[in-house]
């Protein structure tokens, strides 16, 4: 199940943050580490339209963590997956979360596509959105720049399963 995020979901959050690249490639260049609530908190004011979800498992455990984006023409994106604690990471849970979100996509936007960015070196990433049925755009969308370093980041898409 999924949840609308919160703020006292924040220090479960900062947990899993664990170190500044690991933030860097869930969240870019929006946030810098440590994140802090106060981060979170200005982003959503600055974004009110944006809404982060927290992933939960049967018994109620947070596992992940995710940002549903509206965009102009109407399609919505992906943003700021993580599955949270290493240990439940390359489970499953990952595609679990992704199935989660587009549900709630397919709830509350009229939208026959999703989007989403990944970084092209994040092949883990990669192989869970397309087990889902996202299509990666072989051109790259983007190049971010932290630190005089640059990351290549490529848009993928979902279509099916969606009706407007």
């Amino acid at each position: 199940m999924i949840k609308s995020y919160i703020s006292s979901d924040f220090d479960t959050i900062a947990s899993w943050v664990t170190d500044e690249d690991l933030l860097l490639q869930f969240a870019g260049t929006d946030f810098s580490f440590p994140l802090t609530r106060k981060q979170l908190e200005d982003y959503q004011i600055s974004h009110p339209d944006r809404c982060f979800y927290i992933g939960y498992l049967i018994d109620q455990v947070p596992f992940a963590f995710g940002e549903i984006i509206p965009q102009e023409g109407g399609t919505p994106r992906l943003a700021r997956i993580l599955i949270g604690e290493p240990s439940r990471r390359s489970q499953g849970l990952g595609r679990h979360f992704i199935g989660l979100l587009l549900e709630e996509i397919r709830l509350h936007y009229h939208s026959s596509t999703v989007d989403l960015y990944v970084w092209e070196k994040n092949d883990a990433a990669i192989k869970c959105y397309e087990s889902v049925g996202f299509i990666l755009c072989p051109e790259r969308a983007m190049t971010m720049l932290h630190k005089d370093r640059s990351y290549h980041i490529h848009k993928m898409t979902y279509t099916a399963g969606f009706s407007v």
